[in-house]
């Protein structure tokens, strides 16, 4: 039962400060270890470091790893997706996103202290973590108790941004300068702004701001 798990998954956040990880490499003790399959590794080969490293949980998709830690899978993927649908839908605070070429990183770190500052409790995306993979993560670690949480968007292809919101729906939205030097797998220019600019297509949106300059 995927809610079950999910309530675990909460319990031992709270009793013990977990995070989640994904790699075995970034694992402390107590964190749950989710094992992803990408292009070029398989985290669930790696349960006996999880273990090892002493992971409070380990959720994988391998049928041939038994430990009293260790919850069978099926479809990690969408495991995840269903985990993150679960949080934001009991999260009561109001999450700011933000997206640009430029100056993402510097504008959550000052957005999360000014905001620390009046004493607000202020989660945020962790490093820069921002496609869709990191965005998950972000979301399955934020503080479900703060009133602010701070993620970074980033995208590198075209209709990225569109799934990125639609997991996310934020409710405040920035776009930091979008350069020409970024364009990437985008046709031009324009296609590249237009793509950022799906950023606003937030079901929950309650103000966007644009820092526009055409360079």
């Amino acid at each position: 039962n995927m809610q079950k798990i999910f309530d675990k998954i909460l319990s031992i956040k709270n009793k013990h400060k977990s995070r989640i990880v994904f790699d075995t490499r970034d694992l402390k003790k107590n964190d749950i270890f989710l094992g992803i399959k990408t292009q070029n590794n398989d985290g669930s080969l790696y349960f006996k470091d999880a273990i090892r490293k002493k992971a409070s949980l380990i959720l994988i998709n391998n049928s041939k790893a038994y430990h009293q830690n260790i919850i069978h899978i099926n479809n990690i993927d969408y495991f995840i997706l269903n985990f993150c649908k679960f949080l934001l839908s009991q999260y009561k605070g109001k999450i700011i996103a933000i997206t640009g070429s430029v100056g993402k990183t510097t504008i959550k770190e000052n957005i999360f202290n000014i905001l620390k500052k009046n004493n607000f409790i202020v989660s945020k995306s962790y490093k820069n973590f921002n496609n869709k993979l990191g965005l998950k993560f972000s979301i399955m670690n934020m503080n479900l108790k703060s009133n602010y949480s701070i993620f970074e968007l980033g995208i590198n292809a075209p209709l990225e941004m569109k799934s990125l919101v639609k997991i996310l729906n934020p409710h405040y939205c920035l776009v930091t300068g979008i350069e020409n030097s970024h364009i990437g797998n985008f046709k031009n220019f324009n296609t590249l702004v237009n793509n950022k600019l799906q950023i606003f297509q937030s079901k929950n949106l309650i103000k966007g701001l644009i820092n526009y300059s055409h360079s």
